[in-house]
């Protein structure tokens, strides 16, 4: 298994400089109660009653369990990607760290879950996402099981062949961030093109404590 191409984390770590600039947690403090069309606006679709997730168990980065009792307790921004994306992935784990940074510690936690999982062993990926954030979380698992809970998040994805490049195959999938709740239910999605702001928006909204 080959390390994560630097090249690509080289441009996550770019955009949050660029995304960053002159933008600080005080801006967001006191944030007032945003509207259903607001928070449309910031990219946020939620449902009127969260929908429950199905029983499911996967890996963490240091090999322990990942299920329910992970996604209970506090909000998780929970995206589908893998350590070899090309764009999409790096780009959104780097908005999701400034996020992170702007929301303050504590204030949700970020879950990659691999869309390759036979590539990504959880060491792979546990590497992959500390250079976004020490405190990202990464998940793999077997196929069918990482099938199973794309799925009750409404999520999917595909091998897709790649010809003239050194991979065998890249992998297409769906590129929302599924918003999940501290009951470990859907609460909605934010829609690409993700901005830090807008995020950490959202999430101050949705958890106003």
């Amino acid at each position: 298994m080959g390390a994560p191409n630097v090249k690509f984390v080289a441009i996550g770590a770019l955009v949050v400089g660029v995304v960053g600039l002159g933008v600080t947690v005080a801006q967001l403090s006191g944030e007032p109660t945003l509207s259903g069309a607001e928070l449309r606006a910031l990219g946020y679709r939620g449902y009127d009653v969260p929908r429950p997730i199905a029983a499911f168990e996967l890996v963490d980065g240091d090999g322990g369990t990942f299920d329910q009792g992970r996604l209970s307790g506090r909000w998780s921004l929970v995206f589908f990607g893998y350590a070899n994306c090309p764009d999409i992935c790096p780009v959104t784990l780097s908005v999701l760290a400034e996020a992170e940074r702007l929301v303050g510690e504590g204030g949700f936690q970020t879950v990659l879950v691999s869309v390759d999982p036979e590539r990504d062993t959880p060491e792979l990926l546990d590497s992959y996402v500390g250079t976004f954030s020490p405190r990202f979380v990464a998940a793999t698992g077997p196929p069918h099981s990482v099938q199973q809970f794309a799925g009750s998040l409404g999520a999917a994805f595909r091998k897709a062949p790649s010809a003239g490049s050194e991979l065998a195959y890249l992998v297409d999938h769906t590129g929302f961030i599924a918003v999940v709740d501290p009951e470990a239910r859907l609460a909605g999605y934010i829609r690409s093109p993700f901005e830090a702001v807008s995020i950490a928006r959202v999430v101050r909204a949705l958890d106003p404590a």
